[in-house]
C-alpha cells in the first residue's frame, strides 16, 4: 500500500504510461506475458494514486477509462488528472465511462454481474430536471441492495455514459413489476434530452 500522506504524482504516472503503453497492448493481444490490471495497479500505487479504471481493446488499440463512480468531487479530480495525459496514436483516455450501444451495455452487465436485463422495464418520474427510475425486473429486485445498486450503476454508466448518468439520473429503486415503459424508450429519451440540452447550451454560448 502507498503512503496516504504522499502527494499523488499525475505526471509520474503518465510518464510511466508513455514508456509502457506499447507493452500493455502486447499483453492485451497475448503477445507478452502478464496481467494488464496488475501492471497498471502497480503504477498507480507507485505514483500514490487510488483511481478505479477499466482497460479494454478499442478501435485503434486500447481504451483506458477512469471512473469517479458517481462522485462529482472525484470527477473533477479525474478531469485534471486525465487532462495531463499525453496524446497516443493507439490509446484513448477517458475520465468517465463511455456510452455503448444498448445491446453492448446489456452484454457488459451480463458479463460483470451475471444477470440478463433484456426485457427490463422502467417506471419513470421526472423531477427537478432529473429522471428518477424504478427498475422493473423480478430477478434484479430479489438481489440485496448492494448488488442491485451495483447492477443499476453499471447498466446506466454504459447505456447512457457516465457523465450523462451523473447529470440526468436522480434516484433509482427496484420492483419486480408495476406500471412500466419499455427500457429502450426510456434510455433513448434521456439521451435525446441530454443532447438537446447540450446543443442549447452551445447555442446560448455562441449568441452571448
Amino acid at each position: 500500500m502507498s503512503d496516504e500522506n504522499e502527494a499523488p504524482d499525475y505526471r509520474g504516472f503518465w510518464q510511466w504510461f508513455a514508456d509502457h503503453h506499447a507493452e500493455i497492448l502486447e499483453i492485451m493481444a497475448g503477445q507478452r506475458q502478464g496481467r494488464v490490471t496488475e501492471v497498471i495497479d502497480a503504477a498507480l500505487e507507485q505514483n500514490h494514486l487510488d483511481f478505479v479504471y477499466e482497460v479494454t481493446e478499442g478501435t485503434f488499440g486500447g481504451e483506458l477509462t477512469f471512473t469517479p463512480e458517481g462522485d462529482p468531487n472525484l470527477a473533477r479530480v479525474l478531469d485534471r488528472f486525465v487532462a495531463q495525459a499525453p496524446s497516443f496514436d493507439t490509446w484513448v483516455i477517458h475520465s468517465r465511462r463511455q456510452r455503448k450501444p444498448l445491446n453492448a451495455a446489456l452484454a457488459f452487465v451480463k458479463a460483470i454481474h451475471d444477470i440478463d436485463l433484456h426485457g427490463m422495464h422502467f417506471n419513470v418520474r421526472k423531477l427537478g430536471g432529473q429522471y428518477h427510475l424504478q427498475f422493473l425486473h423480478s430477478e434484479l429486485a430479489a438481489f440485496d441492495d448492494d448488488r442491485r445498486f451495483a447492477v443499476a450503476a453499471t447498466f446506466l454508466d454504459h447505456a447512457l455514459g457516465e457523465a450523462l448518468a451523473m447529470g440526468f439520473v436522480g434516484t433509482v429503486d427496484f420492483q419486480s413489476t408495476g406500471e412500466r415503459i419499455d427500457m429502450p424508450l426510456v434510455i433513448n429519451q434521456i439521451i435525446r434530452e441530454a443532447e438537446e440540452a447540450t446543443t442549447g447550451d452551445l447555442v446560448m454560448t455562441a449568441d452571448s
